[in-house]
C-alpha cells in the first residue's frame, strides 16, 4: 500500500472494558462496526460486518435518511455504524456506544502563512508514484490545483486528466475548460460522456453505509476506472480527486456566515454584506430576510403524513448536532463524503487530497470573511495557487452540472426506477405517498423546475435496499 494510508490503517486497542476503534485523517475511507451482544465487530467493508438475515436495513433509520437526521457514524444497517476518516469510535462494556470526530483538534495548531500548493505537492510526493494515475478534471479551482500539483511533482507524462462530458449540458463546457487546460499544461486528457444508461443502474459491491448520489453514478465511476486502467496500463487505478475542496471553504458561501459575521466581527459586517451582495447578486433586503430565518430540516416530500408523525425525530441533524459552527459541519460532511466507497479497491482507489489534516489546518486557519470578497470565493486559496503556478485556471466561477444527464436518465429508466419505489422494500413499508411521487418523477424527468434532491435521495435509497436484497 501506498505511505499515507499505510501510516494511517485503522487502530484498535482495548482498556478497562473499554474498546476504542481509530479511523484516522486520511485513511480516505469508511470502517465500519457492528456492536453484538458480547463484543464489537469491525471490518473495511461493510460485509466484512454484516450478519446475513439480521443487520438489514432498518426501517427507522431509512426514514432518518431520508429526513436528513443522521448523526456522525450513522448507517442504514441495524446494529451497524460507518466510522469516517477522523472518527473515534468508544464502546463501553455496557453496549453504550459514543463517536467523536479529530477535526475538533485541529484548528489549534492551523496557519495561514503556508503555500496551499505546496501542500498539496507534499501529500502528492509521499504517495511516490511508480505508474500513471488518473485526476477526476472539471476545470474548476480544485481539480486545476491538483493537475498542476500532479504534473508539477511527477511530471505531465504520469497524469491522466478526464472529465464528465453531457452534450447540450452546462457540463459541456467543463469538457472544453478542462481539455484546453490539459492542453496547455501537455498532460493527456479524455472525456465520458455520461449517457442515460450509466446513470440509475443496479447497484454493485461494495455496499455502502447510507446511499448518496454516489450511487447514481456507480456505473459512470466503474466505465472511468476501465478506461483509465486501460490508458494507464495499471490495475488497481489510483484516481486523485479534488472533492471536499468547496466544502472546506464554504463554498458557495452559506448567508448564515454573515451571521457569525456579525457576532465575531461586527466592524467588517457592513463590509462583507457588501461582498456577499454583489458575489451572488442578490438584494441587501433578500440577505437580510435570509439571515433571520432558522435554517429548516423538513422531511422528506414523498413519506406519507402518518410515518411523518410517527417517526419524531428526537435527534438534530448532523449540522444541528454538532456544537461547533456550520463550517466544522461542512468540513465533517467532506471528510465523511471522501470516505465513502463506490467502486472495490481491485479495480480503482481514490486518493482525496483536500480532506487530509495538513489541508484541513489551512483551511480552518482563515476566519470565514476571508474566504471570499466581491468577486471571488475561495479567495486566499486562489491567489496563492494562482501565483504559484503561475495561471489564473483557478479563478474559474462557476462549474457546469449534470441536471440534464439526470433528468434525461429518468425518463430513461422510468420503468425500472418506478418499480423499485412503488413496488419494493419501501412502499412494502407503507412510507410513499405514491401521488406525490409519480407528479415528482413526471416534473423532474421532464425538466420542469431542475433537480428535485428529495427525489434523488429516494431513489438512491431505494438502489440501495434492491442490492441488498439481490447481493446479500
Amino acid at each position: 500500500m501506498k505511505p499515507w494510508r499505510t501510516a494511517r490503517a485503522p487502530y484498535i486497542a482495548t482498556e478497562d472494558g473499554k474498546i476504542t476503534v481509530r479511523n484516522p485523517l486520511g485513511s480516505c475511507r469508511e470502517i465500519y462496526l457492528r456492536t453484538t451482544s458480547s463484543g464489537v465487530v469491525v471490518g473495511r467493508t461493510l460485509e466484512d460486518v454484516l450478519e446475513k438475515g439480521a443487520n438489514t436495513p432498518a426501517l427507522e433509520k431509512i426514514v432518518a435518511h431520508l429526513n436528513n437526521d443522521r448523526a456522525l457514524g450513522f448507517s442504514v444497517w441495524q446494529d451497524v455504524h460507518a466510522i469516517p476518516a477522523g472518527g473515534v469510535a468508544y464502546v463501553q462494556r455496557s453496549g453504550t456506544f459514543q463517536i467523536a470526530s479529530e477535526i475538533d483538534l485541529l484548528h489549534n495548531d492551523s496557519t495561514a502563512s503556508e503555500n496551499p500548493a505546496e501542500i498539496l505537492e507534499e501529500l502528492l510526493r509521499r504517495e511516490e508514484f511508480t505508474e500513471r494515475f488518473g485526476v477526476s478534471f472539471s476545470g474548476g479551482c480544485d481539480s486545476t490545483s491538483l493537475l498542476y500539483a500532479a504534473a508539477s511533482v511527477y511530471g505531465v507524462d504520469k497524469p491522466v486528466a478526464f472529465t464528465w462530458h453531457f452534450p447540450g449540458g452546462s457540463a459541456h463546457d467543463d469538457a472544453k475548460i478542462a481539455a484546453a487546460i490539459a492542453a496547455k499544461l501537455g498532460v493527456e486528457h479524455f472525456s465520458l460522456t455520461l449517457s442515460e444508461d450509466l446513470l440509475f443502474r443496479p447497484i454493485q459491491r461494495p455496499l455502502p453505509a447510507t446511499p448518496s448520489t454516489a450511487l447514481a453514478f456507480q456505473a459512470v465511476i466503474h466505465r472511468l476506472a476501465e478506461d483509465l486502467s486501460v490508458r494507464t496500463k495499471t490495475r488497481p487505478v489510483t484516481i486523485l480527486d479534488g472533492h471536499g475542496g468547496d466544502q472546506i471553504f464554504l463554498d458557495p458561501v452559506p448567508v448564515a456566515t454573515l451571521r457569525d459575521t456579525l457576532h465575531s466581527q461586527p466592524s467588517a459586517f457592513a463590509r462583507k454584506l457588501r461582498h456577499y451582495a454583489k458575489l451572488y447578486s442578490v438584494s441587501y433586503i433578500r440577505i437580510l430576510r435570509e439571515m433571520l430565518k432558522t435554517p429548516p430540516n423538513p422531511p422528506n416530500k414523498f413519506l406519507r403524513k402518518e410515518v411523518i408523525s410517527s417517526f419524531r425525530r428526537d435527534n438534530f441533524s448532523l449540522i444541528a448536532a454538532r456544537n461547533h459552527s456550520l463550517r466544522y459541519a461542512w468540513v465533517q460532511d467532506a471528510i465523511s463524503e471522501n470516505s465513502y466507497r463506490v467502486i472495490c479497491d481491485e479495480r480503482a482507489q481514490y486518493l482525496r487530497p483536500f480532506t487530509q489534516s495538513e489541508m484541513l489546518r489551512y483551511a480552518l486557519s482563515f476566519p470565514t470573511e476571508a474566504l471570499y470578497d466581491e468577486n471571488h470565493t475561495r479567495l486566499p486559496f486562489r491567489k496563492v495557487v494562482a501565483e504559484h503556478y503561475n495561471t489564473t485556471a483557478v479563478f474559474r466561477r462557476r462549474k457546469g452540472s449534470v441536471t440534464g444527464a439526470f433528468q434525461k436518465a429518468l425518463w430513461h429508466n422510468r420503468a425500472y426506477l418506478e418499480t423499485l419505489v412503488l413496488e419494493g422494500q419501501l412502499s412494502q413499508w407503507e412510507l410513499i405517498d405514491h401521488e406525490r411521487f409519480r407528479e415528482v418523477y413526471n416534473q423532474t424527468a421532464l425538466g420542469s423546475g431542475g433537480f428535485d434532491y428529495d427525489l434523488l435521495k429516494l431513489l438512491t435509497t431505494a438502489l440501495l435496499i434492491d442490492a441488498y436484497q439481490r447481493l446479500l
